[in-house]
């Protein structure tokens, strides 16, 4: 089930969102093909059961989106907006559903001084087994 669940939400990114921006899984070590990019994870978060014996799995997919430190947060919020028509409100499965996005201004990372990063989020929810 939880293979299910990641294999699916990946196919969203390979939909094309990768010939818009760069994507990175998460624990990408490397550098960048250009900026601004995008690394990628899927949190998953607690399971229910229910009387009706079908088993919930919620989760968050995070994109961090890595950009030109000074810029201001004008450039995350359009990529922000393209992450929307790809995740935001989808049903992905008969069983995977996507909620609303929500984009978080982190300021500069960490890492590395000349980036700065936001966290564009959507929640979703798995019914299944």
């Amino acid at each position: 089930m939880y293979s299910t669940i990641i294999t699916e939400i990946y196919k969203i990114v390979a939909t094309g969102l990768t010939s818009v921006y760069p994507i990175y899984p998460s624990d990408f070590k490397g550098d960048p093909s250009s900026i601004p990019f995008i690394k990628f994870n899927v949190v998953l978060s607690r399971s229910n059961r229910y009387s009706y014996q079908k088993k919930e799995v919620t989760g968050l997919i995070v994109l961090q989106i890595y950009y030109t430190a000074g810029y201001g947060q004008k450039l995350p919020s359009e990529v922000a907006d393209v992450l929307n028509t790809y995740f935001e409100d989808k049903l992905v499965l008969p069983n995977l559903q996507t909620k609303l996005g929500s984009l978080q201004f982190l300021g500069p990372d960490t890492d590395d001084n000349t980036l700065s990063r936001a966290d564009y989020s959507v929640p979703f929810t798995y019914y299944g087994e």
